[in-house]
C-alpha cells in the first residue's frame, strides 16, 4: 500500500499527520508531540519520526496546515508562517506541497507570500468545518473539542457559515474558546469549588491540567495525552489526584478517591458550562433550526456527545462523515480532523497538478 498523500497540521503542542492511499483511502493517522515553544528543532525531530513511520518517500505529495505560527517561539504570526512553511520545503522539496490558506484557497508552499500569512495562520478549523460541511449537506453546528481548544462553527447548505476568521474575531464570536481535555489548565476554569461543604478558593498555579480531570471521570483516552503532567510527574489515577488537590492547597492523602473525583466532577461542569454559554450564543443567530445536530469532533467529542444529550439535540460523530480507514490506525482520524481534511480537500488540486 503506497502513500501518495499526507495532510499536516501543525500545531504549537502537537503535529498532527493523516496519510491517504493513491485511491484517496486514509492509510494511517498519527499525532506527535511537538512543543514549537522550545524551538524549531521540535517540528524537525516529529517530522523525522512521522516520515519514517509512515514510510513517506520523495514521490509523495503534502497537504499543509496550521496554528503553530502562534507559538511565543516566534515574534508574529506572519514570521512563523514564512518559517514553517519553510521547514516543509527543507524538509519535502517544493514540488508537490500545499498550504491551506483558508478563504483564498491552496497555494503552492513555493508561492506562499507574506501578503497571504494572514490567510494561513490558524486556518485548520476552517478547512475541518469546510469538509464536514460539504459532506453533511444539512443545517448542523461543528464542535471540535480538541486537547487545547474549543471550535464552534455553523454549518449550513454545505457551507460554512461562521461569523469570524482570525483568531481575534473568533474570539469574540465565541467561535473559539481556550479550552480543551488535555492541556488546559484545572485554574482557568473555576476560581472557588465545593470541598467538604465549603466553597474553597483556588489556587492560581498550574497544579494540575484538564486531562487529570478526565482521567478521574474515565473519560480521557490516554493516547490523547502526549505533553509531560503539570508537576512532570506520572500520569496515573494517584497522580492527577495529587495534581488536584493541589488546587484547594491539600495533599492527596488528605481526602478519599471520591472527593477527588468529586472535584473533578465539578470541574469538568465548569468546562461544560462555558461551551455551552458559547453553542446557546449560535443557536441565537436564528441560522440553525432548533433540531439541527451537534457534529462532535477532536479528542474532547465526548463532551460534544453530552452537549447535545443535554441540549436535546442530535448528535452526529464526524468520524461517521469520514472516509474508512483501511487498516487500524494509531488513533481516530477524527482526533486529527484537521490534518484529514486538507488531505481530502488538496487532493483533486493535486490530481490536476
Amino acid at each position: 500500500m503506497r502513500i501518495e498523500l499526507v495532510g499536516w497540521d501543525i500545531g504549537g503542542a502537537h503535529l498532527k499527520a493523516v496519510a491517504l492511499t493513491d485511491t484517496g483511502a486514509i492509510a494511517d493517522v498519527r499525532q506527535y508531540p511537538c512543543p514549537l515553544w522550545l524551538g524549531l528543532e521540535r517540528l524537525e525531530s516529529a517530522l523525522s519520526e512521522a516520515v519514517n513511520e509512515l514510510g513517506i518517500d520523495s514521490s509523495c505529495r503534502h497537504a499543509v496546515t496550521m496554528t503553530g505560527e502562534l507559538t511565543d517561539h516566534f515574534e508574529d504570526r506572519m514570521t512563523g508562517v514564512q518559517t514553517l512553511i519553510a521547514t516543509m520545503l527543507r524538509r519535502f522539496g517544493p514540488e508537490g506541497i500545499l498550504v491551506f490558506a483558508g478563504r483564498v484557497g491552496f497555494l503552492r508552499a513555493d508561492a506562499v507570500q507574506p501578503r497571504h500569512a494572514l490567510d494561513v495562520a490558524s486556518a485548520n478549523w476552517l478547512a475541518s468545518a469546510s469538509l464536514i460541511a460539504h459532506r453533511l449537506r444539512e443545517p448542523a453546528l461543528f464542535v471540535d473539542i480538541g486537547s487545547t481548544t474549543t471550535d464552534l462553527v455553523v454549518l449550513g447548505g454545505g457551507e460554512v457559515r461562521a461569523r469570524g476568521y482570525t483568531d481575534y474575531d473568533r474570539l469574540r464570536y465565541d467561535e473559539l474558546i481556550y479550552t480543551g481535555v488535555v492541556r488546559t489548565s484545572a485554574m482557568a476554569l473555576a476560581d472557588e469549588l465545593p470541598f467538604e461543604g465549603e466553597w474553597v478558593n483556588l489556587m492560581a498555579e498550574h497544579f494540575a491540567t484538564t486531562a487529570d480531570i478526565y482521567r478521574l471521570t474515565g473519560e480521557l483516552a490516554e493516547h490523547t495525552d502526549q505533553m509531560p503532567a503539570a508537576d512532570d510527574g506520572e500520569k496515573s489515577i494517584a497522580g492527577s489526584e495529587r495534581r488536584l488537590a493541589r488546587l484547594v492547597g491539600r495533599d492527596r492523602e488528605d481526602g478519599t478517591a471520591e472527593q477527588w473525583r468529586q472535584l473533578a466532577l465539578c470541574l469538568r461542569e465548569r468546562q461544560l458550562a462555558r461551551i455551552t454559554r458559547a453553542i446557546e450564543r449560535q443557536f441565537s443567530r436564528n441560522t440553525l433550526p432548533a433540531e439541527s445536530p451537534l457534529v462532535g469532533a477532536g479528542a474532547g467529542r465526548f463532551l460534544a456527545r453530552v452537549l447535545a444529550a443535554r441540549s436535546g439535540r442530535p448528535y452526529v460523530d464526524a468520524i461517521d462523515l469520514l472516509p474508512r480507514p483501511t487498516v487500524t490506525t494509531a488513533l481516530p482520524v477524527s482526533d486529527c480532523l484537521p490534518a484529514a481534511a486538507v488531505a481530502l480537500l488538496a487532493r483533486p488540486f493535486l490530481e490536476k497538478a
